[in-house]
């Protein structure tokens, strides 16, 4: 349940004094906001769909161009609807803390910090935002944590169906790397990377799908590995380990700053789920579409009644992204001799 609900100045930290708030309630404060006085606002196509976002920041805006394609002008359709707001009154320092989450039916709140949050209406679907000039401005931190957290709330209220799988690009066509977490998807999309790949993403991918035709997206956030990895990259032998969003410890990399390319989009080919064994040696066994997609609708996010109806595209997805060869690659070797094993795969099937 919503314990803190969201008034028309619950974005600027007040909090009305009751333990829930009712769907209504949520959908007129949306209302309100709408009707406050932004700029013209900008268009900008995210993992397939399309945002109109009116905001009071330049260096929001600025970021957001730097995280998705901007359009020159706005069609006819539009995904989402965003508004946001930066308040100079509004008085926060970083470190930022652990991002609050609180939903209610259609209606999930996010809150960054003492002030700055957004309410998001995943019927509409739209959202509003509030801010600090000081969260406005760091634009680490929208493209680490506000934008990621952003597009996995909306997604499947604007059919983008975000997975837990890693991509990697040959020539356009991307290789999924899929499995659970700490099996070795981020060390082995690093090794992939630095062997002639280029690097999309290492744990989530977003997939947008026109028919039976599927793209694979990413966002530019930092590669996040396991401390243990730097025995297997000199390069990350001077970087610290520091918290994750769900409070992992890890090393977090921009593949730039060694010198990788990355990819925004590509058309995926390849899929392959990795599983670490005690046994060395690596192999790997065919499986069908129908075991590959249990294991991806397996960890959907259980939707609210109300917006239930959303699950469909995202297991139509589903069914497109295993609608090829399908592979378990289960091994208890290095990581560079997997990548080397996958890259010849890659080849061998290209």
């Amino acid at each position: 349940m919503l314990r803190k609900a969201v008034s028309r100045y619950a974005l600027t930290g007040a909090v009305i004094g009751h333990s829930e708030m009712r769907t209504s309630d949520s959908v007129r404060v949306v209302q309100q906001l709408d009707n406050s006085s932004l700029p013209i606002p900008a268009y900008f196509l995210a993992a397939g769909s399309v945002w109109r976002v009116s905001c009071s920041s330049r260096e929001i805006l600025e970021v957001m161009g730097e995280a998705f394609q901007p359009l020159d002008r706005g069609g006819s359709h539009v995904d989402l609807d965003i508004n946001f707001h930066v308040d100079p009154a509004l008085c926060e320092t970083p470190p930022w803390p652990q991002p609050y989450f609180r939903g209610l039916e259609h209606m999930v709140y996010a809150a960054y910090g003492l002030g700055s949050s957004m309410l998001v209406d995943l019927q509409t679907p739209r959202v509003i935002g509030l801010f600090s000039v000081a969260i406005a401005k760091d634009s680490s931190y929208w493209r680490r944590v506000l934008l990621p957290v952003l597009l996995g709330i909306v997604g499947h209220a604007i059919s983008v169906t975000p997975l837990h799988c890693g991509c990697l690009v040959k020539n356009g066509q991307g290789l999924l790397l899929a499995g659970a977490s700490g099996v070795g998807k981020s060390t082995l999309a690093l090794c992939l990377s630095l062997n002639g790949f280029a690097y999309l993403s290492d744990d989530c991918t977003y997939f947008s799908r026109s028919g039976s035709r599927l793209r694979a997206w990413g966002l530019p956030v930092p590669i996040k590995l396991l401390p243990d990895a730097a025995r297997y990259f000199p390069q990350l032998s001077a970087r610290e380990a520091a918290p994750s969003l769900n409070g992992e410890v890890a090393i977090h990399l921009d593949p730039e700053t060694i010198g990788l390319s990355r990819s925004s989009s590509c058309e995926p080919r390849w899929l392959v789920f990795i599983e670490r064994t005690d046994e060395p040696g690596i192999a790997f066994n065919q499986i069908s579409s129908k075991e590959a997609a249990s294991r991806f609708s397996s960890n959907l996010e259980t939707l609210p009644p109300c917006i239930s109806g959303q699950r469909h595209h995202q297991l139509a997805t589903i069914n497109t992204v295993v609608d090829r060869e399908c592979w378990v690659l289960r091994h208890g070797v290095a990581p560079d001799v997997v990548a080397h094993r996958l890259q010849e795969f890659c080849e061998t099937r290209g």
